[in-house]
Order: C-alpha cells, then sequence, then structure tokens
C-alpha cells in the first residue's frame, strides 16, 4: 500500500507540477475531516450536526482549495450547500420510512459474536453516510458547470441573462451523462460481493427489493444521483440572477 500511494503521490506532482501539494493537503484534510466525524459521532456528539459541520468543512477544501476563479468558487459553494439541504430534506424522512438503516440478516455470522446496542441512532448514521458520499460528485458537477458558464460569459459578454441560464443547461446536460454513471458504476462496483451472495442464496425477486442492504445502497445512489441533476439548474439560476443584478 506504502509503494502504491507513493506512486499516487509522484504521478500526481508529475501531472500537476508544485499544484499537487496542494490537492495533497487538501486531501490530507478532507481524510482528518472523516475520521473525526467518526471519532465525534462515536464520542455520543449529535450526528446530524457534526456531519452539517464536517460537510462544510470538506466542501470549503473541495472547491476553494482547488478553484482559481474567486466566482466560480462561491457560486460552487452556494449551490453545494443548497443541494445539500435539499438532500437532507428528502434523506430525513425517507430514511425513517424506509427502515433501511443498520445490518441486514447477510451480517448475521459476522456479528453474532457482538453486541448491536451501539448507542447510535441508526437512522441518523445512514442520513450522515448519503451527506457524506453525495459531497464529493455534487461540489464537482457544480465547479464544472460554474467553470463553463463562466468562461462562456468571458468570452461572450453580450449574452443576456436568459441565454445565460439556457447556456448552463446545455453545460450541464453533457456533464450530468458523465456524473451519473459515475454513481452508476460506484453502485455496482460497492455492491457486487452482496448480489454474488443473493445469487448464491437464491433470493425471489421481491425478497431482493425487500433487503435491507440492498435498499440501503440504491436510495444512497438515487439521492446522490437527484442532488446531481439538481445541480445543474440550481448553479444556472445563481448565475442567472448574477448576470441580472449587473444589468
Amino acid at each position: 500500500m506504502l509503494y502504491l500511494f507513493l506512486t499516487f503521490v509522484v504521478l500526481l506532482l508529475m501531472v500537476t507540477g508544485t499544484r499537487g501539494l496542494t490537492l495533497l493537503f487538501g486531501l490530507g484534510i478532507n481524510i482528518v475531516s472523516v475520521i473525526a466525524l467518526l471519532i465525534l459521532i462515536a464520542d455520543g456528539f449529535n450526528v446530524l450536526i457534526t456531519t452539517g459541520i464536517i460537510a462544510m468543512v470538506i466542501l470549503v477544501v473541495a472547491i476553494y482549495m482547488n478553484v482559481d476563479n474567486a466566482n466560480t468558487a462561491n457560486t460552487a459553494f452556494k449551490t453545494s450547500l443548497i443541494i445539500m439541504l435539499v438532500i437532507l430534506l428528502i434523506t430525513i424522512p425517507l430514511e425513517f420510512w424506509a427502515s433501511a438503516q443498520g445490518m441486514g440478516i447477510e451480517n448475521q455470522d459476522e456479528l453474532e459474536g457482538f453486541s448491536l446496542a451501539a448507542g447510535l441512532s441508526y437512522p441518523e448514521l445512514a442520513i450522515s453516510i448519503i451527506v457524506i458520499n453525495s459531497l464529493g460528485v455534487i461540489s464537482e458537477t457544480s465547479v464544472a458547470i460554474t467553470s463553463g458558464l463562466n468562461e462562456i460569459v468571458e468570452n461572450k459578454p453580450t449574452l443576456t441573462p436568459q441565454e445565460i441560464f439556457d447556456d448552463g443547461f446545455s453545460v450541464g446536460n453533457k456533464i450530468l451523462n458523465t456524473q451519473t454513471n459515475t454513481l452508476l458504476f460506484n453502485f455496482f462496483a460497492t455492491t457486487f460481493p452482496l448480489f454474488f451472495v443473493i445469487h448464491s442464496l437464491g433470493y425471489k425477486f421481491s425478497e431482493i427489493l425487500n433487503d435491507k442492504l440492498v435498499v440501503s445502497e440504491v436510495l444512497t445512489t438515487l439521492i446522490c444521483t437527484i442532488g446531481v441533476i439538481l445541480t445543474v439548474p440550481i448553479t444556472s439560476y445563481l448565475v442567472y440572477r448574477k448576470a441580472n443584478k449587473k444589468i
């Protein structure tokens, strides 16, 4: 693992130059932030409040340390915050209603000798996982759309706000295909072992649809995809509103 990490560092520095040091520093901060989130939750801090604070730290690092243009960074950060709130509003009732949190029956053998009285709210923990899981793809999408729109505005200063809004959807549609495919492939990659178990045990289709682990992964993927899709109109609207104020 050490050799693989050193290879990653060397290749990053070769491709990005000295900027790679900034990227590595930001990556280190985000890793420490996620570890801090786990420790704080384990120590009894409120899951949702702690997740919200750590999520904002991760967004600040992921956006402001990787984007040179201040306007692009500000718009992308606002978009990411709005999407994070929307995801929370969707996820909180959905997780409590679906009851997909916690362990599934497939975990029985591994957990047989352990106590499940962890003193944590599993629904809140599931919400925290979805929020943290969505941050990377949402910030990446918002930065990509904002950067593209700002470039269009700079090259064509005579564009009307409505044309900027339409261009935002045009840029976003091209990015959405890549991001949704990324989420889809990530879903299959994380659930491959689970599907092998399901196949070997001969689950019926109705049992698969009601399996806790499957439903949990599907919910995570769908909610993250909804967040990515909403990034397009929200980013376009923020740039559109900024252009309107300049008139």
